[in-house]
């Protein structure tokens, strides 16, 4: 599995295999002497799962199975029965994911270009990009972008809430909110504030400073258009994609590492701060790498740029990096390996271990449903 890349790596690191069955393999590559890890800046700690998806599945999972909300990844790789397990995407305060999330069905989108991993459920392929993606409404007489999906609604926006999100909407007074079921609007509530989401149906609210408030009658029609757009290589199949989880930076294309980071406009000090990583790479054969790298201790994790080399001299034909820092968080065999820097403050109090908005698992295919 991972020999081609010890033999790559023989110079740069003291690697040990610590797990190896048919299918999946775990590496950790670590050394304490910065002056032959000048590439990455100094000692690292990094835990390398190698995944075959022929013989593993791969997918995508949400904390509580709800659109709000987090868990932690080990929570999350024991109620799934997972052989690995890593953190997935960004979320914010609100415990929404902060970027594109497909788990079978959308939870979240982002207007903004991110890189993202896509993948059907039968592992055929995977697919790297850097997207961005819109909602449109139509209805009888003209048509809007809608402002968002599954995230609190702001003044003067519309937001469309889908079965994913929560059992209601939990937005304020300040708006009316379309009940719809397939293309029928069945109901208007105006200045009510949460309503409930109809498990075959839709909910669009729309804020009352609003250009459409007030626009739509009961009974009328509507319908939704959903358009992805990715950056790199337009004729990629997204739509038929059963998982997609967003992440910023992308790190390598196409074999090339990527070095100008400005269409994801991300801060400048996320990119050069050393902190613990979580990334996700292909290699050519079509494995998986799933990689987290150590902060705690003598580590001092990597900047962007050094993650994106350590990914590359992997051997990584593609790879992203996702949510890292207190969220990052690798799962092995029923337990944690990396060395997580937990939860500092927030709605769960002090912690030793993050809960995170989302997991990518490992599961063997005899026990996949």
């Amino acid at each position: 599995m991972l020999r081609s890349i010890t033999k790559h790596l023989l110079f740069i690191f003291l690697s040990t295999s610590l797990f190896a069955k048919d299918g999946i393999e775990y590496f950790k590559y670590e050394n304490a002497t910065s002056s032959s890890l000048r590439i990455f800046g100094g000692a690292i700690s990094a835990h390398v799962i190698q995944i075959d998806p022929k013989k593993i599945e791969i997918k995508a999972v949400k904390a509580n199975d709800n659109g709000i909300g987090r868990e932690t990844v080990l929570s999350l790789a024991n109620r799934h029965g997972a052989i690995a397990a890593i953190n997935g995407s960004f979320f914010g305060s609100d415990e929404i994911p902060s970027g594109i999330l497909k788990i079978n069905d959308w939870y979240t989108l982002s207007s903004k270009p991110r890189g993202c991993i896509g993948w059907s459920r039968n592992n055929t392929s995977f697919q790297f990009d850097r997207l961005s993606a819109f909602l449109e409404c139509e209805y009888p007489g003209g048509s809007f972008l809608v402002d968002g999906l599954n995230r609190k609604r702001k003044t003067g926006e519309t937001i469309l809430f889908t079965p994913p999100f929560h059992r209601s909407t939990l937005t304020d007074l300040d708006g009316e909110e379309l009940i719809i079921k397939k293309t029928a609007i069945k109901e208007i509530r105006k200045n009510k504030g949460s309503s409930f989401i109809p498990q075959k149906g839709h909910v669009l609210s729309i804020h009352n400073k609003h250009s459409h408030f007030g626009h739509f009658q009961q009974k009328g029609k509507i319908r939704f258009n959903m358009e992805i757009c990715p950056q790199l290589n337009p004729s990629n199949p997204w739509h038929s994609c059963d998982f997609i989880v967003g992440g910023t930076p992308l790190l390598i294309y196409d074999g090339e590492k990527i070095s100008d980071y400005s269409t994801e406009n991300v801060n400048t000090s996320f990119l050069q701060t050393k902190r613990a990583r979580t990334a996700i790479g292909l290699l050519p054969n079509g494995h998986i790498l799933f990689v987290t790298v150590d902060e705690k201790t003598l580590w001092g994790g990597m900047t962007i740029s050094e993650l994106a080399d350590l990914m590359q001299s992997l051997g990584c034909k593609y790879a992203l990096n996702l949510d890292g820092g207190r969220s990052c968080n690798m799962v092995f065999e029923g337990n944690i390996i990396n060395e997580p820097m937990g939860e500092k403050d927030g709605a769960f109090g002090p912690t030793s271990i993050r809960p995170v908005s989302d997991a990518i698992i490992a599961i063997s295919k005899k026990n996949s449903s």
